[in-house]
């Protein structure tokens, strides 16, 4: 990846509104269709357990998922989410690793799955699959 193309999927992570919640994102990799993306789980993001909360989760399938389905397009069109879920399987502490693929584009949807697990012993915390409108 080059640094422009660094760039401007590092800038998505900048914008304002409901992703600016995810302090401390950092994108570690995209390349044709494949997205990694790290996650300290800090105290923006917990339940009340103090756990990785399951709504952050969810935006993390969508973040990571959309900048897959970028870097796949030949048009890096994001398109507008028409169904997402989300699997949880153990809690999310210290850091997570997103890692989106890119299951299918057409000319009007995409598909992609997203598999978060915990940075320091690899253990599946949740998996994401998302479709999006590429309007």
């Amino acid at each position: 990846m080059d640094d422009t193309a660094r760039e401007r999927f590092a800038a998505i992570f900048k914008q304002t509104g409901w992703d600016a919640g995810l302090e401390g994102i950092e994108l570690v990799s995209v390349h044709e269709g494949k997205a990694r993306v790290r996650l300290p789980v800090g105290p923006r993001v917990l339940n009340m357990g103090g756990k990785l909360h399951g709504g952050a989760i969810a935006t993390l399938v969508d973040d990571a998922g959309t900048i897959a389905i970028i870097s796949a397009d030949r048009s890096s069109r994001p398109g507008v989410s028409t169904d997402l879920n989300v699997s949880f399987f153990a809690p999310g502490e210290g850091a997570v690793i997103a890692d989106a693929l890119v299951l299918k584009i057409g000319r009007t949807l995409a598909f992609v799955t997203v598999d978060i697990r915990r940075e320091q012993d690899g253990i599946l915390v949740a998996q994401g699959r998302m479709t999006k409108h590429l309007g």
